[in-house]
């Protein structure tokens, strides 16, 4: 087995090597192509409805995310690893139609599986035995390892737009009310005993300055209508200002080189897990004894 193995495995080596050489010469081209404003905005167009849902939801879920991996880990730490599955259960963020988008693009211009195939075919050791059956190659499985490394880089990447966005709710509210700990819901409430209060001041009967004055002291409680309205306006505007922050966002990762770094680090963790699925894939294949000749 050995003596078969041998030639095959170097030669799988260098296909990958090849591969992974010439995706990364593409990498440059992809980023200007598709991390330019005018084309995030582009595919942003297509996918604003869902989006409009899916960006507060990611923002909110974004900290309790992190803090329930925070606790995980800490737990594995102390020797207690049996929240660990949690992890594989929980996302990190609900896809968004612009990630799917972009995972998609990744998938077939950047790593292709096809470009590997091409260069296996190609090979003088591997094509001949590929195209008679000495080998077999399942390009199902070559994609399955692509798309596990490529939802690795857009889960990281929505990370940090999910995060940016939580921020941001938390900054209107030091902003506007001096706390650093209110989210939509929050907001909402507070807006709505403002707007209580203002009203009931301008109808105060010595006049709105001593209204304030009065209100400021016996607050009025305001209206579950009042409430609601006033959480559904903040949330759309923190919505619209959460997709402004994910179409700039790529942009701006570009300017700085953050996307170039990126994904040559996608490309070198590809490589990796491809020389190991596809050579434990071709040993096993190679440790099939091979066919007897038939006595003629």
């Amino acid at each position: 087995m050995d003596q078969r193995a041998a030639p095959v495995l170097c030669a799988i080596d260098d296909c990958i090597e090849k591969f992974t050489t010439d995706r990364k010469q593409t990498i440059s081209p992809f980023i200007e192509k598709h991390f330019s404003v005018s084309e995030t905005i582009q595919i942003q167009k297509k996918h604003l409805p869902l989006d409009l849902i899916l960006s507060p939801v990611n923002a909110l879920w974004s900290i309790p995310y992190l803090m329930i991996k925070k606790a995980v880990e800490t737990s594995d730490k102390m020797g207690w690893p049996v929240l660990n599955p949690l992890m594989d259960v929980l996302p990190a963020s609900f896809k968004t139609g612009y990630q799917k988008d972009i995972e998609k693009l990744i998938a077939t211009e950047l790593v292709s599986e096809d470009v590997l195939m091409d260069y296996i075919r190609k090979d003088p050791v591997l094509g001949p035995m590929v195209v008679s059956g000495a080998i077999e190659l399942d390009q199902r499985k070559i994609r399955t390892e692509v798309l596990k490394e490529i939802e690795k880089y857009t889960s990281s990447q929505a990370m940090i737009s999910d995060v940016c966005s939580s921020l941001l709710t938390l900054a209107a509210g030091w902003i506007y009310f001096g706390d650093k700990s209110l989210g939509v819901m929050g907001l909402g409430s507070r807006f709505a005993r403002k707007m209580a209060r203002e009203k009931a001041s301008s109808n105060f009967f010595l006049g709105e300055k001593v209204g304030s004055v009065f209100y400021g002291v016996f607050p009025p409680a305001p209206t579950n209508t009042q409430i609601v309205m006033a959480t559904l306006a903040v949330g759309a505007l923190l919505t619209v200002c959460s997709l402004f922050v994910s179409v700039m966002i790529d942009p701006a990762r570009k300017r700085f080189g953050m996307h170039d770094k990126k994904l040559h680090s996608l490309v070198d963790n590809l490589e990796e897990r491809l020389f190991i699925a596809l050579k434990k894939d071709l040993k096993s294949h190679l440790r099939q004894p091979a066919p007897m000749k038939q006595a003629g």
